[in-house]
């Protein structure tokens, strides 16, 4: 069965310590560590029958998508995460590209991949029905696909966002998975009991390591909500379930932030708020502590790659510093090297690496891409940023967001945040695109508040105002929204794509 440090051996060990506490909160049921430990049992019976290696998973978030991934990793089968957002043809290409063998899924991923699975390597359908039972589905005479890079000791394949590129597959092994849930267990002091509420897609590294094993690792609870974000749901079950935690990326909190009714529950059981997925302004965590001013705020930094999160930027940090990531979680470590490949001194803004025990194996089937992350320094995330005295982290930029107007350096996240004070905006990003004079110039574009008028002169006045010279736009547009990806994180190519369609609007203030 299973190798020793692996989800399936930490979830056996906490159902033998809290059997009877919860473990699963959704749709108004609870579910104990030994319920789910039944539900386990029984999946890996049914999936025991047949002979694969791969199990992928297209599943909104629910039960069966935690009973799935647990019995996948007990009988030692790699588990594939997909996202339920992709569709169409993008999903399709990464069933075949991830060499799926038995999919988990319901009626609505049956229909999806149907009329194409004879093309897929996928020899097993588990369609999941209302009362949890499955219609399966065979193609038991497919021959069987090489699988590089996959061991006992793979936990599973989950994707890279897709912010800048088609998503790789990320290879992460049980240590790496396991090893990761702990540290963070360890940093936030979490505790038997304490229950941490997702309000986003279970399909990624973060959620799985970060939140579900995080949690289970200690006791904890996982209180999971519908892969749909709505405010007013996410507060409700906070009230409710009296949550504890939660990780959020920026939209999700500005949307709870300047929700009407926000004051009108009970937010008294927060203790812990994780804010990430991009660089954010130092406004949003001060925002964040304002509003619910009994629970400590931290900046979660990591990448995917290295199954999440890297460093914890603490509360008393992250409301008073920019862009300060903190100090890394036990195992990572961080070095920051000038172009030279030469360790940058104190202060000195340079290129960062990691190295941790949690980094992946490589990108499955991708050796090229691998090598070029995988450096002799570590792992490249390709982010910009420096180290102060006391040893905190900074990160200031993406290395290919940094921009050079007229011979000047400028962060965008500078920008972004004098823009998101003004009382009229909501939501902004800034970018720098080519220009013949200037290399590039700063564009920015801006969401307004509801109900609130403002117009591009308001906001260059502002601009002036509040920034040096060489920092401030020389386009501000306002949109009535900014394109994000399947986890909301700022999508910059699609921003540069709705420029070109902007470029002569009224909106446009250059």
């Amino acid at each position: 069965m299973s190798h020793p440090n692996s989800p399936w051996q930490l979830f056996l060990e906490s159902c033998g310590k809290y059997g009877d506490s919860p473990l699963l909160i959704y749709n108004d049921c609870i579910y104990s560590y030994q319920q789910m430990h039944t539900k386990v049992l029984a999946f890996s019976e049914l999936i025991e029958q047949w002979d694969f290696t791969m199990g992928g998973m297209f599943l909104p978030n629910c039960p069966t998508f935690i009973t799935g991934m647990l019995a996948l990793n007990r009988c030692d089968k790699t588990f594939v995460s997909l996202s339920y957002q992709f569709k169409g043809e993008a999903l399709l290409e990464l069933l075949d590209y991830s060499d799926v063998e038995l999919l988990v899924t319901d009626a609505k991923g049956w229909a999806a991949i149907r009329e194409r699975v004879g093309a897929l390597n996928i020899r097993i359908v588990l369609e999941l029905q209302p009362d949890e039972t499955f219609l399966i589905h065979e193609w038991p005479n497919k021959e069987r696909r090489p699988l590089p890079g996959i061991s006992r000791e793979t936990f599973g394949l989950c994707f890279t966002s897709g912010s800048t590129s088609r998503p790789k597959g990320i290879v992460l092994s049980n240590q790496a998975v396991v090893g990761n849930a702990l540290a963070i267990a360890e940093r936030l002091n979490f505790a038997e009991g304490d229950r941490t509420i997702l309000p986003r897609s279970l399909a990624q590294a973060s959620p799985i390591a970060g939140d579900v094993f995080m949690a289970m690792s200690r006791g904890g609870a996982i209180i999971l909500l519908n892969n749909v974000f709505h405010p007013a749901i996410f507060l409700k079950a906070i009230q409710d379930y009296q949550a504890n935690q939660f990780y959020i990326v920026r939209t999700m909190l500005l949307q709870l932030l300047e929700y009407p009714h926000l004051n009108d529950y009970d937010l008294s059981s927060v203790k812990r708020i994780l804010i990430g997925g991009m660089i954010n302004p130092l406004l949003i965590y001060q925002e964040a502590a304002r509003y619910v001013p009994h629970a400590k705020v931290y900046n979660a930094y990591g990448a995917s790659e290295a199954v999440a999160r890297v460093t914890l930027g603490e509360h008393d940090d992250v409301t008073t510093l920019s862009c300060v990531i903190g100090k890394p979680v036990r195992g990572c470590s961080i070095v920051i090297l000038r172009e030279d490949g030469t360790e940058a001194a104190v202060g000195e803004t340079g290129e960062l690496y990691i190295t941790s025990d949690y980094v992946m194996d490589g990108y499955y089937k991708q050796e090229e891409t691998t090598r070029e992350v995988l450096t002799p320094h570590g792992l490249r995330v390709k982010d910009m940023g420096y180290q102060d005295e006391a040893g905190r982290y900074y990160v200031v930029s993406r290395c290919d967001d940094m921009i050079m107007q007229g011979g000047s350096r400028a962060y965008p996240a500078d920008i972004e945040e004098v823009l998101l004070r003004h009382p009229a905006v909501s939501e902004t990003v800034v970018l720098g695109v080519d220009d013949k004079k200037l290399g590039q110039r700063i564009v920015a574009f801006v969401c307004l508040k509801p109900g609130i008028v403002a117009d591009g002169k308001d906001l260059y006045r502002w601009c002036i105002a509040e920034l040096e010279d060489r920092k401030i736009p020389k386009e501000i547009h306002i949109v009535d929204f900014i394109p994000r990806n399947v986890i909301g994180k700022i999508n910059k190519h699609e921003v540069e794509s709705l420029y070109s369609i902007l470029l002569n609007k009224e909106e446009a203030f250059s």
